[in-house]
């Protein structure tokens, strides 16, 4: 009896473990094992929660195609951009055209509802155009992905691909909002949202650009030791602007690494003579000054060309242009 009782609680101990791996095995294959579907410019797609979704837009493999896993149920909406933004692009970038079905584009406008999903997403645009191939085939050039901010109106760049054999390129989409394919000179600076994580890549110089109103505001070039993220957000006021013998252009930058890093970097800003007249002051007095906790404090000697400032730096805080 003593042996009979042991052998059904191994046995009920084995049933219960064979149905926790059904279990776990279920929930597994319910986010590993993605569908199709079939979708529609302009028209929102129904998603399930935690399953990876594929919408096709069109023939698949061929057309363009947005494979994405939500947080919850979901409605997904992927338009057509047929022509460009009204802000002119970054120096350097060219838009890419693309054949989507019987359409032709340049980029698209993404949008995923209730607005409280979270999810990740990866866009394979459509087929790329001849011209755009013959961009793509000129030295020193590669694609990438830029967002547009319409309330700021400046861009972002997202991402860098290589197209596939079958000629179209993939992105990951980190945000909904507008994306625009583009070709872009690997010397160009790359056009970031102020608030947004560049990734710095360790002893290499990364060339970065700030846009005000599609107007190119500030440039950081910079090595820093360590793969790091430079983060710089602007403001036009400060608590505590005062600086003896210099005249603030009411323009602020918070520049900082998301870990410790030695860098060195060049700023330069791009400043608007009409502002210099109305401040009384000129070009050739223009320099970068660091916030400390007792006040403000130069860092070297600036240069000017044109209508840009520029000044070396090996560390990074609050910067104002004076």
């Amino acid at each position: 009896k003593i042996v009979s009782f042991r052998q059904r609680k191994r046995k009920r101990q084995h049933l219960k473990m064979q149905f926790k791996a059904i279990t776990l095995l279920s929930l597994l294959l319910s986010v590993a094992v993605g569908v199709d579907v079939q979708g529609s410019f302009g028209s929102s797609t129904s998603v399930t929660a935690n399953t990876a979704t594929t919408i096709n837009f069109g023939i698949a493999g061929i057309n363009p195609s947005l494979t994405i896993t939500t947080n919850q149920d979901a409605q997904v909406t992927l338009s057509l951009l047929v022509s460009a933004q009204t802000t002119p692009l970054p120096q350097g970038y060219n838009l890419l055209t693309q054949s989507s079905g019987a359409s032709t584009n340049i980029g698209y406008q993404f949008n995923v509802s209730p607005s409280t999903t979270t999810f990740s997403a990866n866009l394979t645009g459509g087929v790329l155009a001849s011209t755009a191939l013959a961009i793509l085939a000129q030295a020193n050039v590669q694609a990438g992905l830029l967002q547009f901010d319409a309330t700021t109106q400046t861009y972002n760049q997202i991402a860098v691909a290589v197209p596939s054999v079958a000629q179209q390129l993939t992105f990951p989409l980190p945000s909904i909002g507008s994306y625009a394919f583009v070709a872009f000179n690997i010397q160009s600076p790359i056009p970031t949202f102020y608030g947004y994580a560049r990734e710095l890549t360790a002893n290499v110089v990364t060339r970065v650009a700030y846009f005000v109103n599609s107007t190119q505001q500030l440039a950081i070039d910079v090595k820093s030791s360590v793969q790091t993220d430079l983060t710089v957000n602007y403001t036009t006021s400060v608590s505590n602007s005062n600086f003896d013998g210099y005249v603030s252009l009411d323009a602020f930058f918070q520049i900082e690494t998301s870990s410790a890093a030695q860098v060195a970097a060049n700023l330069s800003y791009t400043f608007d003579q009409a502002v210099l007249a109305a401040k009384g002051i000129t070009a050739d007095t223009l320099i970068f000054a660091y916030q400390t906790s007792t006040g403000w404090k130069v860092d070297g000697s600036a240069s000017v060309s044109g209508n840009v400032v520029t000044q070396g730096t090996t560390h990074f805080s609050q910067w104002g242009v004076y």
